[in-house]
């Protein structure tokens, strides 16, 4: 799945505008914009910021099930 959709859904079940978000996260809400719709990429530092923001976790590589 794409990070840009996860962010967007999981920033629209939390009932947070970008705004919100990126005053809670430390960015703008310019970059939550583009890292949703995916005109730019963000970066793993920027992802962490706005998953802790969001109180979400999110883990890279292979699921444990998957060992």
């Amino acid at each position: 799945m794409d990070i840009g959709v996860m962010i967007s859904r999981e920033r629209t079940k939390a009932n947070l505008s970008t705004k919100k978000l990126a005053e809670v996260a430390g960015c703008s809400s310019r970059a939550i914009e583009y890292w949703e719709s995916g005109k730019r990429k963000i970066s793993l530092e920027n992802a962490d910021k706005i998953f802790k923001a969001l109180g979400k976790t999110l883990t890279i590589g292979v699921k444990k099930n998957e060992q």
